[in-house]
């Protein structure tokens, strides 16, 4: 196994451990004498620095610090670097082995768990070492019935290991190597039929997702410190939950609501959820940042936050971020836009354009990657769009004379003859005295401060806009716009058909 470069540069906080977690840790290391010796800690699938020892001239090891080790999967490192994994979860640990064949010299003098994993890991090694074995062989047989019964042997192994794993939980109740093994086995359900006798594979699908964690005790909070908790958890989220903003976030609050009072569990879980999508690229996943961040980080009005770890400084920042994107999210009904066109008498509304979709197009005159972009899109526009119904409204910063004179340069110099509006320099100079002037005879708020309605803080950016006014896309490029409403055309259709 490989160690992760930041093993020993980075650090897990540790605070308030109780006093169960007070334990002794003694190993004999032959060849590792005089050596500084680290343990690191699982937290998920990732090891973090936790201690450091230097062994005797004996080769002998002692990690026992004051505030203890909480329960966990944990690896001590010598030079190399090598490493072996080892369960923490008894009072006290005693154990002896070779730098050479950290693994193969392994002796456990004291703890019934590390006995037990040990045991369990040589025993798969052994098997699948046979596993790979009758598989080359597989591979290369043609005749019939000598493939037949290599496939029962392979057949027979996975039984061993089952039966193996199973013995292995029932003989440990309770302790930390049985969780472990016990949530790495399958759960073995009746697969539903069809009528016909076939598996219904949907039924089927249904049934694996609502019993995916049976093996797993999500009131167990030291299941965040095994490699494997993590990544079934990862699995659970990115491949087994339908990505579909609606679906994860109404799976993510079922799973959040089935941990128990573990703090540590909480956090993991809502922590994991909420960065994989607000860190994501595919369109329509800030929906369920937005979820996660207004269900589980920002207080209501009078009370505290759940995210009990995060700073108020950045709850406050997370806080804003999401409650701009609320209103953004696809699905959600567009602001209305009225604003003046390049001769600012005639105020033109994104609501009230005939067409049933609309590309709404945040621009600005000075930036040099919009000037690149929008005379490509005006072709898609030309070619492809427009011929399909859909409108531009492109709404441009045109702030001062510069900025106002340069918009209209573009435009005809690119002959884009699309919806065009701007916050013109006459309107934004006299908004800032009185923008009454033109709220609500004219315009809205809103619409004047467009920047902030739709959280435009780079340029260019985009928003597809459809029948009902809703959002039904972001930042899509003409193809995938064409794309998504014939798609979106086709299942209106086919949800008007009696």
């Amino acid at each position: 196994m490989r160690i992760p470069s930041a093993l020993l540069l980075t650090t897990l906080p540790l605070a308030g451990l109780p006093a169960q977690d007070q334990r002794r840790l003694e190993f004999r290391i032959a060849g590792a004498e005089k050596d500084t010796v680290f343990l690191a800690n699982y937290y998920g699938n990732k090891l973090y620095y936790a201690d450091t020892a230097v062994a005797d001239a004996k080769g002998a090891v002692l990690f026992d610090r004051p505030e203890g080790y909480k329960a966990g999967v944990y690896a001590v490192v010598v030079k190399g670097p090598k490493y072996f994994e080892f369960i923490v979860n008894e009072p006290e640990v005693r154990m002896r082995t070779s730098a050479a064949d950290l693994m193969g010299a392994m002796a456990v003098d004291k703890s019934q768990e590390n006995s037990l994993f040990f045991g369990y890991i040589r025993f798969l090694n052994e098997r699948k070492q046979q596993g790979d074995s009758l598989r080359t062989l597989l591979n290369g047989a043609t005749d019939p019935l000598r493939r037949s019964v290599l496939k029962g042997r392979l057949e027979e192994l996975d039984k061993e290991v089952r039966a193996y794993q199973s013995d292995l939980v029932a003989k440990a109740p309770g302790s930390l190597v049985a969780a472990i093994v016990r949530m790495s086995m399958p759960v073995d359900l009746d697969k539903p039929k069809l009528p016909d006798g076939r598996v219904d594979s949907i039924a089927a699908y249904y049934q694996y997702r609502e019993h995916y964690w049976d093996h797993v005790d999500l009131k167990d909070p030291r299941i965040i410190h095994t490699p494997v908790f993590q990544n079934k958890f990862d699995e659970y989220i990115g491949a087994v939950v339908p990505q579909i903003p609606d679906t994860i976030i109404k799976l993510a609050d079922d799973l959040i609501g089935r941990l128990g009072p573990s703090e540590d569990l909480f956090r993991f879980v809502v922590h994991g959820i909420t960065y994989k999508y607000e860190t994501s690229d595919i369109m329509g996943m800030d929906a369920v940042f937005v979820h996660m961040a207004l269900t589980y980080y920002c207080p209501k009005a009078g009370g505290n936050s759940k995210a009990f770890w995060m700073s108020e400084e950045k709850l406050k920042k997370l806080c804003e971020r999401a409650q701009k994107q609320a209103p953004l999210v696809i699905g959600a009904k567009s602001a209305e836009l009225i604003l003046p066109d390049t001769t600012e008498q005639m105020w033109k509304s994104l609501h009230k354009l005939p067409n049933d979709y609309v590309l709404l197009v945040f621009w600005d005159p000075h930036c040099g990657h919009c000037k690149k972009e929008l005379p490509a899109l005006y072709t898609s526009y030309r070619d492809t769009l427009r011929p399909m119904g859909i409108e531009v409204f492109s709404v441009a910063k045109a702030t001062d004379k510069k900025l106002f004179d340069d918009w209209k340069a573009f435009i005809r110099e690119h002959k884009m003859d699309w919806v065009n509006v701007g916050l013109t320099h006459t309107v934004y100079e006299e908004a800032k005295k009185d923008p009454y002037k033109y709220i609500p005879k004219l315009t809205t708020l809103q619409s004047l401060n467009y920047a902030d309605t739709y959280d435009v803080y780079a340029t260019p950016k985009y928003f597809l806009i459809g029948p009902d006014r809703k959002i039904v896309g972001k930042q899509l490029n003409p193809t995938q716009v064409a794309d998504l409403v014939k798609r979106l055309r086709e299942r209106d259709k086919g949800a008007a058909k009696p």
